[in-house]
């Protein structure tokens, strides 16, 4: 029989709604998961709910979530691949593409495509290989737990239900891009779900997958998910994450990778849309040459906030690591960036460079910016810079004096600014996405840019 876990003080609305999810989850779980599960609850209350007085927390308010009680999603409901077909990406014909889609945070098999994969090859949903092949995931999961400094991530590794499983083995590389889509249908009252999403990936292998939070509801819900990468020597993945959420979707996301001598990881995180979301990001460079390529673009609308935290550490020689952030706000959006470099002592040949850039197209809009270094090595080059500004008018007048309208002088200088970015991202398909979903949110912004220049 499995104890009931006492809480130490008075729980909020909001702690007690989770707590009594995770009563319902520990009767499912086998002991190592029980185990687990029970283990991130702990610290999750040895953390505690953060608050503004934290500096990690200091300009994200969660009043409006914690003010609510979030019930998990019933049923999963009912959706078509059509309604769903404008976040598709395939890049190969129908029958060979890898799409993973969930549901309010749940597999569906009938909305996935999944053809027939290598041996030793694994993608599916995470929920069923505990259930069929523990071994493949009970070292890897939640491996960074006892040193989690998030309170969401520990407190989904205590609640998540499923997510997605990689799984590639040594010497092995995935053709097709991998899709992964998750979506949030309406419902009538606050719902959260938790996702937890592994990727195991083997010596000298390979993936490039995408990673799509949509939300099509018009209601208040939360999205709590946590990507780890176990990258194994000479390995290389790259991964997409675009959040798109609804008006009133809150996503607080969490990626914790681990990268072993020469492996490499490119991460992109595309913002879009959502009231309020955060990605928190730590990777750990464990063996010599490894690198790992940090990118984000925001592109915000209405009151749309994003909150980028990253800490990179070179442990040993010879890593690299580069942080590309731009972002275009407009409206009453807000951004933040907040990243810290960590060089061991020791950690001789490090390269490390951080940049983040932002375009302000609204006098409301807010940015904040904190690229950091903290080195312990004296033969390393690291650099980290920001910058916060508007349109040049210099730059539209000289378009303007090449024959073109104002309108289209602002519009390609606002995508050119956009463009860096998207040009990072491997897969071609994931580019032809985000250039129609950019442009999209740019020409919502046509408005703002010619009030903002005068015209």
């Amino acid at each position: 029989m499995i104890a009931p876990v006492q809480p130490q003080a008075p729980l909020s609305l909001f702690e007690q709604s989770f707590r009594e999810r995770l009563q319902a989850l520990l009767p499912e779980s086998p002991d190592w998961l029980q185990d687990l599960r029970l283990r991130a609850l702990s610290r999750f209350e040895l953390l505690g709910l953060p608050t503004r007085r934290q500096e990690a927390w200091k300009y994200i308010s969660l009043r409006p979530l914690l003010g609510q009680v979030f019930q998990p999603h019933g049923e999963v409901a009912t959706i078509s691949l059509n309604q769903l077909r404008v976040h598709c990406m395939d890049d190969v014909p129908s029958e060979q593409a890898i799409r993973l889609v969930f549901v309010n945070g749940r597999y569906s098999p009938t909305l996935s495509a999944q053809p027939e994969l290598g041996e030793g090859i694994l993608i599916g949903s995470l929920k069923e290989v505990i259930a069929e092949r523990p071994e493949l995931v009970s070292g890897h999961l939640a491996a960074q737990l006892t040193e989690e400094p998030d309170a969401f991530a520990a407190l989904n590794a205590a609640l998540f239900e499923d997510g997605v499983l990689v799984h590639v083995p040594d010497q092995t590389e995935i053709q097709p891009l991998v899709q992964i889509l998750f979506v949030t249908t309406p419902n009538e009252e606050p719902r959260a779900a938790s996702v937890r999403n592994l990727f195991v990936i083997g010596k000298q292998a390979k993936v490039n997958c995408v990673m799509t939070h949509v939300g099509l509801s018009d209601g208040a819900y939360f999205n709590n998910s946590v990507q780890e990468f176990v990258v194994d020597e000479a390995g290389q993945a790259e991964c997409t994450i675009i959040l798109d959420e609804a008006a009133q979707g809150w996503h607080l996301t969490a990626t914790r990778s681990q990268l072993q001598a020469k492996a490499k990881l490119n991460l992109n995180t595309v913002t879009l849309g959502g009231q309020t979301s955060r990605h928190t990001i730590s990777t750990l460079l464990k063996g010599e040459q490894a690198e790992v390529n940090l990118n984000g673009l925001d592109v915000l609308c209405d009151k749309t906030e994003i909150y980028h935290h990253t800490v990179t550490e070179h442990w040993v020689p010879d890593c690299v690591s580069n942080q590309f952030y731009k972002g275009i706000l407009d409206d009453e959006t807000k951004s933040e960036f907040n990243g810290m470099v960590f060089v061991a002592q020791g950690a001789n040949g490090t390269d490390s460079q951080q940049l983040n850039k932002n375009l302000l197209l609204s006098e409301n809009a807010r940015v904040w910016t904190r690229p950091q270094l903290q080195i312990n090595a004296d033969d390393v080059k690291c650099a980290h810079g920001a910058t916060v500004g508007q349109l040049e008018k210099d730059q539209l007048f000289y378009l303007a004096s090449r024959g073109l309208d104002r309108e289209l002088a602002q519009g390609l200088l606002t995508y050119g600014f956009a463009e860096d970015i998207i040009q990072k991202i491997a897969a071609p398909s994931v580019r032809r996405y985000l250039d129609g979903r950019v442009l999209n949110n740019l020409h919502r912004a046509d408005a703002n840019v010619k009030r903002q220049l005068g015209a």
